[in-house]
């Protein structure tokens, strides 16, 4: 049972969903900068856009790290057992399932035709590619984020200091 001092769990996970979001969005354009000057800048050719998810993805963990345990969940003890979770789970991520799902979402052609379409109509200046390749990183991150959360939340970040 909750003590009467210590707000119920359900106001602390909704404070924590909170902080979560705002470092999470923040890491989120932080990461869609670095993927967008990777995939159009530097790689440029949308068959590989798995490689800028993938180098992306590597650098905004190591970010996402510092910035979940001194922000979002810096009221749990950080043991090393953490540690080894959210680097595991996070090269999973890097490695196989962000690079995946971006490419699985590169696939959604009507969805990409109808905006370019409009984005057309509008005179609005955007490339299928750049379309093809927003829209294939803000599907990935939606379904990413909520993955995380639920993870970090139950298995990663261990149990509240007392």
């Amino acid at each position: 049972m909750e003590s009467p001092q210590e707000p119920p769990r359900d106001t602390k996970t909704s404070k924590r969903a909170v902080k979560y979001f705002i470092v999470g969005v923040s890491l989120t354009i932080f990461n869609y900068v670095l993927y967008s000057i990777i995939a159009n800048l530097i790689i440029n050719n949308n068959d590989l856009l798995w490689l800028s998810s993938f180098i992306a993805t590597f650098i905004t963990t190591i970010l996402a790290y510092i910035l979940h345990t001194r922000i979002t969940w810096k009221e749990r003890t950080i043991t090393k057992t953490a540690i080894y979770k959210f680097f595991i789970w996070n090269a999973l991520l890097t490695f196989a399932i962000n690079p995946g799902l971006t490419q699985l979402f590169s696939f959604i052609t009507p969805l990409y035709d109808l905006v370019y379409n409009i984005c057309q109509n509008l005179h609005i200046g955007f490339t299928y590619e750049f379309i093809q390749s927003t829209g294939a990183f803000v599907l990935m991150g939606i379904v990413n984020m909520i993955m995380n959360f639920l993870l970090y939340d139950k298995f990663v970040f261990g149990k509240e200091k007392k």
